[in-house]
């Protein structure tokens, strides 16, 4: 199915996810130490069959550890927090990290498949996952009822167990107060908005996450037709509100995000909340077109590596905050100007 390219202007990230449980144990919040830990070695064993995973005991892994897959959205921060029963499998798609899938182990259900892909692209990431899931059920026992369909711990999550979301880039609807008029619509219309984190979280940066809410009664196509529908409806009316912002911001808008790119590529001393603030600057810029992106994943990419925890590990930091913030100068003053451009 062909993607309008004009919602790789909006759209960050795509993740599907599917809730699933298995047949004849309680759920995750009422198992056993030992049914869980069964639950984990069935789990473990299905994977192995299909591909080459990364396991993590979530009970034996450090708290930086854990916050880190969190910052990475790789694990939520109900599974970080668990002690015991609970694990994590993960494998890279590619080297370019432009697709991700893991199963979290016993969080709200027994497994959480996940599949992210950078930029937009809803049925590719629920054609692979779906092949993973198909591949999961002929080795493990899913709890199914053929009138509820995928038995969850929640009811919300009834049905297909589907989640379908889109990390969305928004500033026109944000500065202008316009996103907080139409969440209510949103919401009746069957949508979840979330912040950066998913749920409880603020709007980092202009970004939201937007995602079903029904699973019961619907079709898997239903759930990704509609969201496409919505992406594209979201989209179209950002786009028209970067236009009149750009029209009332000026030159003034206009100095504002050319003064944080140039900051940026010629500074010391970069702390985190400064970066933050600048690279917004610079994203907005993006999305009126003061600059362009020669590589849109790429660009996502370092986003997501810039964060502090992944910063820290990704480029070996092992001072204190000072030396992180001389080490974050450095690499954004290089690796910037490769991806980000200022437009002709």
């Amino acid at each position: 199915m062909g993607t309008p390219d004009y919602l790789q202007k909006t759209v960050t990230s795509t993740r599907i996810r599917l809730a699933r449980n298995l047949r004849g144990y309680f759920f995750p919040h009422l198992l056993t130490r030992e049914s869980a830990a069964e639950i984990v070695s069935l789990v473990r064993g299905a994977l192995k069959k299909l591909d080459t995973f990364r396991e993590y005991d979530i009970g034996n892994i450090s708290i930086d550890e854990a916050e880190l897959l969190v910052e990475k959205h790789l694990i939520s921060p109900a599974l970080a927090g668990k002690k015991t029963g609970a694990a994590f499998v993960y494998s890279d798609e590619n080297a370019a990290k432009e697709d991700e899938i893991s199963v979290m182990v016993n969080e709200e259900d027994h497994l959480r498949e996940q599949y992210i892909v950078k930029g937009y692209d809803l049925y590719k990431a629920y054609d692979r996952l779906s092949g993973i899931d198909d591949a999961l059920s002929a080795e493990l026992p899913f709890a199914f009822s053929e009138k509820l369909g995928y038995l969850t711990a929640c009811p919300s999550n009834l049905g297909t167990g589907l989640r379908a979301s889109v990390m969305m880039f928004l500033p026109g609807l944000c500065v202008g107060g316009v996103m907080r008029g139409i969440l209510p619509n949103l919401k009746k219309n069957g949508l979840t908005v979330r912040g950066f984190f998913g749920e409880g979280s603020s709007a980092e940066g202009y970004s939201y996450q937007v995602s079903n809410e029904r699973t019961l009664g619907v079709c898997e196509e239903d759930v990704l037709s509609h969201m496409e529908e919505v992406a594209l409806s979201l989209t179209e009316l950002e786009i028209r509100h970067r236009e009149r912002m750009k029209k009332e911001g000026g030159a003034r808008l206009k100095d504002r995000c050319l003064r944080a790119y140039g900051t940026l590529l010629n500074c010391a001393v970069l702390p985190w909340e400064e970066y933050l603030e600048k690279i917004n600057d610079v994203r907005l810029g993006i999305a009126l077109d003061y600059f362009q992106t020669k590589d849109s994943v790429a660009f996502v990419n370092f986003l997501y590596n810039m964060r502090p925890l992944s910063f820290r590990k990704g480029n070996r930091v092992t001072g204190g905050e000072e030396a992180c913030n001389v080490k974050r100068a450095e690499i954004v003053g290089k690796i910037l100007p490769e991806l980000v451009i200022r437009a002709r």
